[in-house]
């Protein structure tokens, strides 16, 4: 189009040219005669001919310029793209109707430059009157640029401009012409691209990406402004027992929930992130001192504590928060990332719920982790592993009921209680191959004891919400029951609350064969958990397991106003089972005076160190199993 119209202009000067020589050459010649007086009459003859071609040439380009410029009128009306013209001399501007109608106007009021630049975006007219320039003199081989420019709506549209200066002999440009395209579908596409690799698409926060480009930029301000940068990670507490109980979308919605409150803890110029799963990042600069961070982070704690209403039910959640600051402690984004993380581990290692600052002697202490992850790792290829037993007696008679297996890990010398290890066994998937082992072999052992004679036993199996993921929990205990001969109702399988959170998870469906194959289901831990007494509703149970905190505060002579509460509280556990059929196992009796009490309130079962700790086989078979089969326990306490 560009080109089109440039022939077009320089034929019309051409054509104008040779009309004006023509004439001002008939005409000089008609001067000359007519001075002489005279003038033969072929020569007149002459004269008149070539003034009417001279006067027809004239009428013809006149005609062509007249059809080429409606032409040319026709082709701005009726292209797609708008076009312009426009005089870098005068600076008047001429455009289409329909590049008036992209923008949404129908008058055309852009009379000048002046008037065209006072609807381009203010951020985009530097570089529009830079490319301008660069074309006209003649830095470019023609002119383009993309830039918004304000619609009639109110609202800015994208342009893409192209055009190419007509220059004269001393190469000036006296004309400019182009089209202009709306691009503005576009860039929203590419915008959303851009959006999609720099934001999560779950909560709207940059993601990591954007981070390590944000980042580096907020160490440089800090350093030009000499002022510290705190980086602060930010991982939810048990986030994944909600992920795998409730499902990810309930966990979506909680995240979201959670992120949608944190910025009103920050400042404006402060950034948050989403790391990915649960963690999140958030980068506080222009500090003066660690102080603001931990301030700033406690805040945070506070926010997320409080309760989150998702999907019709309430829950709480915590969070775990390490700070690490620049410079102390790291002078680049992949430093101070690290150092933050292994503070947030020091958080969450004491309980969760807490912050913790970067300390040089954390690292120490990461290493130390992998390393047992490790060894934990080898220790269940070689068979380290070892399994305790300890006894569940009756409160009435003192008779043996069974026995709880409890997992140990026999690392040289060393025996590493489960405390030290599940929890990192079920961070790392390590639960996975662990658990089939405690399966297998607490089934066996009961087997064993079966064919010494001691039939009646009753063997209980802690089963780790991990493992009801990926794996066919209830296959792996069946089979176990079968490859070694034990009745079903002999095994117990103790779950915690959160099994139950999700009504329609594989746990439960997994809890249900098992239950329907004649195994025994016990709700451990009973009062600690989420402790919502409607999650009772959805499996059927057989024993209710109350939690040694509760039992260990009763009798509490320091301390009347908690032994009178934790006395109420377990005799209404202690009803509430027996209202809903289940036999009740109270864990961590250890001395007369909570014995009696617990029997006088009507307890069935008793377990801890009244009767015994958690000992190796042959232990318990010495102690327990020597006598008679299912033999009392006399005065072992």
């Amino acid at each position: 189009m560009r080109k089109v119209w440039l022939a077009q202009r320089i034929a019309q000067s051409r054509c104008i040219i040779a009309a004006v020589l023509s004439l001002a050459a008939a005409g000089a010649l008609g001067v000359l005669l007519a001075r002489g007086g005279h003038a033969p009459a072929g020569v007149t003859l002459g004269i008149i001919g070539l003034l009417v071609l001279a006067l027809a040439l004239t009428l013809t380009v006149l005609l062509s310029m007249r059809r080429s410029q409606r032409a040319q009128m026709l082709l701005m009306e009726g292209a797609n793209d708008g076009v312009f013209e426009w005089d870098p001399v005068s600076k008047r501007l001429k455009v289409g109707k329909r590049l008036l109608g992209i923008l949404g106007y129908e008058d055309n009021f852009l009379a000048d430059t002046h008037a065209w630049l006072n609807i381009v975006h203010p951020e985009d007219r530097a570089r529009y009157n830079r490319s301008v320039a660069a074309h006209l003199k003649g830095l470019t081989d023609h002119f383009y640029c993309e830039y918004r420019v304000l619609a009639s709506n109110g609202e800015y549209r994208w342009l893409a401009a192209r055009g190419m200066a007509l220059r004269n002999r001393r190469g000036v440009a006296v004309q400019m012409a182009g089209s202009v395209s709306d691009i503005t579908e576009r860039m929203v596409r590419e915008q959303q691209i851009r959006d999609l690799a720099l934001n999560d698409q779950l909560t709207g926060l940059p993601n990591r990406r954007s981070l390590m480009e944000r980042l580096p930029a907020a160490i440089a301000a800090a350093d030009r402004g000499s002022q510290q940068l705190a980086v602060l990670f930010i991982d939810l507490d048990r986030f994944k027992n909600v992920n795998d109980t409730r499902g990810h979308v309930f966990g979506d919605s909680l995240l979201v929930a959670i992120t949608e409150r944190l910025p009103a803890a920050l400042r404006a110029y402060d950034l948050l992130v989403r790391q990915g799963g649960d963690e999140l990042i958030v980068v506080l600069p222009g500090l003066y001192g660690q102080a603001e961070a931990v301030t700033v982070a406690r805040r945070l704690l506070e926010m997320i504590a409080q309760p989150v209403t998702v999907e019709g039910s309430e829950i709480q959640i915590t969070a775990s928060i390490g700070i690490a600051l620049y410079p102390q402690d790291a002078q680049d984004a992949d430093g101070l990332l690290r150092c933050a993380d292994i503070a947030m581990y020091a958080a969450k290692s004491s309980g969760g719920n807490e912050v913790r600052q970067f300390e040089s002697s954390m690292r120490e202490r990461v290493s130390a982790r992998v390393t047992m992850e490790g060894r934990l790792r080898r220790a269940i290829e070689n068979g380290e592993l070892l399994l305790h037993f300890q006894p569940q007696c009756h409160f009435a008679d003192r008779r043996l009921v069974g026995a709880e297996a409890l997992v140990r890990w026999q690392d040289g010398e060393q025996m590493i209680p489960p405390d030290q290890f599940i929890h990192l066994a079920e961070e790392t998937g390590l639960i996975m191959p662990l658990g089939r082992w405690v399966i297998d072999s607490a089934v066996a052992q009961l087997a064993a004891w079966g064919k010494l004679g001691h039939h009646g036993l009753r063997m209980s199996i802690n089963l780790s919400t991990r493992q009801f993921l990926r794996n066919a929990v209830d296959l792996e205990v069946l089979t176990a029951i079968s490859r070694h001969g034990v009745g079903s109702a002999s095994i117990e399988l103790e779950v915690t609350e959160s099994v139950l959170l999700n009504p329609e998870g594989t746990a439960l469906r997994a809890l249900h064969a098992l239950r329907e194959a004649g195994c025994r289901i016990a709700l451990d831990d009973f009062g600690t958990g989420y402790s919502s007494l409607s999650y009772l509703q959805l499996l059927e149970l057989d024993t209710l397991k109350i939690d040694k905190t509760f039992i260990s505060s009763l009798g509490a002579a320091h301390n009347l106003r908690a032994g009178r509460n934790a006395a109420a509280i377990v005799t209404a556990m202690i009803v509430l089972g027996h209202r809903l059929g289940y036999e009740v196992v109270a864990e961590g009796v250890e001395n007369v005076e909570q014995f009696n009490w617990l029997k006088a309130a009507g307890c069935e079962v008793c377990q801890g160190y009244y009767f015994s700790k958690p000992l190796p086989a042959e232990s318990f078979a010495a102690t327990f199993l020597s006598g008679a089969p299912a033999a009392a326990v006399s005065s072992v306490a």
